[in-house]
């Protein structure tokens, strides 16, 4: 099924149940997938070009050393302008395999087959590639937008109960920036991830990329929950998977919302969210860990005042219940009541538990 997406919309989306090789490029293309792909790639019956890289990227080789093998692969080849670069896999491979085709001879096109519920709701759709540098995740990366997204539901049945958990809360983050708290108190019950809420997601999501390409200002508020849920994520040493981070981070954008001033959301949700999460309390880095990183989040910016040391500012995104999220730009210590405030919510449940 191809979704309906803005006219003029970069990116061709279509929502499969099993991979369909109609779709893949008409012209000469080559493939990036992951490894653990590669048995069901070839079961469903679809292409493997001689020059394919099956490769393996944990979340910590998400750096640049990662693709420059890659990009001297498709030199060797050689791989032509006129290629197609075809991505298959998660999050961190698409991000990789993006940012390797924006470099590659000043950009060839690509397409993404996003094979986890994370990458379909979040990295596989706007354009954004990227890798992370040693001071932050996603400091180095280009708005380089793929020619087609091909989401394949049949790729989910493989994954693991932690990774269906973990893409559920880019889908809960696309509800509350609407501030639509009955479709995410749904999201959030016992269950499996229902297919209308992908399309849903990502229908909503082309259309404010479509609006604000280069993130310039609507388009921010895609970073509902990033911003605390890059620092806990980093600072974990990675051992927090992306989309479990970002649920932290909804959470606790929900408690600094109500810092702020702004209205409180219902105890009870903030408790259906908290228990959702409780089990990865031990992971939850302190505060001290997470402030550095705060400071050095991309979205920062530091601001010369009358002392010797620029005063930083980050620019946070913050829900409102039953009303679109909000856009405020706050010192990074405003963080540290609603850290403290997220640990106590999971501690409390994980007692109950």
């Amino acid at each position: 099924m191809k979704l309906s997406t803005p006219s003029g919309f970069a990116t061709e989306v279509f929502l499969v149940e099993a991979p369909d090789r109609e779709l893949l490029p008409e012209g000469p293309w080559t493939l990036v997938g992951d490894l653990r792909l590669r048995e069901a790639w070839l079961a469903a019956g679809l292409p493997e070009p001689s020059h394919a890289l099956w490769v393996s990227v944990p979340e910590e080789e998400k750096k640049l050393r990662t693709v420059i093998p890659w990009l001297e692969h498709w030199a060797g080849v050689p791989l032509h302008r006129e290629a197609t670069v075809v991505a298959l896999g998660g999050g961190v491979l698409s991000d990789l395999a993006g940012l390797a085709a924006a470099l590659y001879l000043r950009g060839v096109a690509w397409q993404v087959w996003p094979t986890t519920l994370l990458a379909m709701a979040d990295a596989g759709l706007g354009g954004k590639t990227g890798a992370d540098l040693a001071a932050g995740k996603n400091l180095v990366g280009a708005f380089h937008p793929p020619r087609r997204l091909v989401a394949c539901t049949s790729f989910l049945g493989s994954l693991p109960p932690r990774h269906q958990e973990n893409g559920r809360w880019e889908l809960v983050k696309i509800a509350l920036i609407q501030g639509e708290l009955d479709w995410a108190a749904e999201m959030l019950q016992e269950g499996p991830v229902k297919i209308p809420w992908v399309e849903r997601a990502l229908a909503y999501k082309a259309a404010v990329v479509h609006r604000d390409p280069r993130e310039a200002g609507e388009r921010r508020l895609l970073n509902l929950g990033h911003t605390l849920g890059h620092a806990l994520e980093a600072a974990s040493g990675y051992g927090l998977l992306h989309g479990e981070a970002v649920g932290l981070g909804l959470l606790g954008s929900c408690l600094l919302a109500e810092d702020q001033g702004l209205k409180a959301f219902p105890p009870a949700f903030l408790g259906t969210m908290a228990r959702r999460l409780a089990a990865l309390a031990p992971l939850v880095p302190a505060w001290p860990a997470c402030l550095p990183l705060l400071c050095r989040d991309k979205k920062a910016r530091h601001v010369l005042g009358g002392g010797e040391e620029p005063a930083t500012e980050i620019h946070c995104i913050l829900p409102r219940p039953g009303e679109p999220a909000v856009q405020r730009v706050l010192a990074p210590q405003a963080w540290e009541r609603p850290h403290a405030r997220l640990m106590d919510l999971l501690d409390q449940e994980a007692a109950r538990a």
